[in-house]
């Protein structure tokens, strides 16, 4: 956990999500969030795809946003989304500019917000269930 006093704001971040839609991240300003840069071949990825579901339902209060850096379009993504009942957005970064921004190393990787939109944690492996419960009761 970063340090309040330390904490950075989060890179811009729009686009389309797997469904087509906009999506912004200044839209979820004021709550806090979990960004998590996947892509459906990645092994970690596809392990805590669990973890990530049951906590975006156990944590109504926090926005989930997927990143998906799919290289082929996102008919893997889409298809790997509807099979884990994954509810929240996606958005598809197919050229890697949005995990550029947010200088991800590799995958998974995910980033949780404070909901004044700073990065409060970076976890650079598969999270669990525990490992993302305990980032997100320090925001509270």
């Amino acid at each position: 956990m970063i340090p309040a006093v330390d904490r950075k704001p989060a890179p811009a971040m729009s686009g389309r999500t797997l469904t087509g839609d906009a999506f912004d991240l200044s839209s979820i300003r004021g709550r806090p969030a979990v960004v998590n840069f996947w892509a459906s071949w990645c092994g970690p990825c596809r392990a805590e795809t669990r973890a990530l579901v049951e906590m975006a339902q156990t944590h109504p209060e926090v926005a989930f946003i997927g990143v998906n850096r799919e290289a082929d379009g996102s008919s893997a993504a889409r298809a790997f989304v509807r099979d884990n009942a994954v509810r929240y957005p996606n958005i598809v970064d197919e050229r890697g500019t949005v995990a550029a921004r947010w200088n991800v190393p590799g995958l998974p990787t995910t980033f949780v917000l404070d909901s004044d939109g700073r990065i409060a944690a970076r976890l650079f492996s598969a999270v669990t269930s525990e490992s993302l419960n305990a980032v997100i009761a320090g925001l509270t």
